[in-house]
């Protein structure tokens, strides 16, 4: 399990759509940061609803543990734990 630090983002997405929703973003402030300015954290809910284990945790500094999935022009996490480290 890898595991990442910074400040947690919600973005509504989708906007007009049946599926418009918020979106999870974190701003890396370790190693991550020199590569990515933000980076998607996939959620466990419909598009649609928010993801009551991230949404709580929003413009906070976090720590994710979970899977990252990193590819040339994109990057994600697929998290399993969240918490706060203020």
């Amino acid at each position: 399990m890898d595991e990442i630090t910074g400040i947690l983002r919600a973005k509504i997405a989708r906007i007009g759509t049946l599926s418009e929703g918020p979106d999870y973003y974190i701003k890396p402030l370790d190693d991550y940061a020199n590569r990515w300015s933000e980076i998607l954290v996939w959620k466990k809910t419909h598009l649609w609803e928010n993801d009551p284990g991230l949404h709580k945790f929003i413009d906070k500094k976090v720590e994710i543990l979970g899977e990252i999935i990193e590819t040339k022009s994109t990057i994600t996490v697929d998290y399993e734990f969240v918490r706060s480290l203020d």
